[in-house]
């Protein structure tokens, strides 16, 4: 049960580190850029977790 949490917060922190990442680069890109462009971030994000008891 341990090990399963332990991979489900380090999958966590990793989908949110990168978007993080993508959204500093996107906002160092804009800012950059001569023209202005709206960029957008759009994702679906859908979890499911069973769990039995035994």
């Amino acid at each position: 049960m341990e090990l399963m949490m332990t991979f489900i917060t380090g999958a966590i922190s990793s989908i949110c580190i990168g978007l993080t990442t993508n959204y500093i680069y996107d906002k160092i890109k804009n800012h950059s850029s001569i023209r202005s462009r709206k960029s957008g971030l759009e994702f679906e994000f859908k979890i499911k977790f069973k769990f039995i008891k035994k």
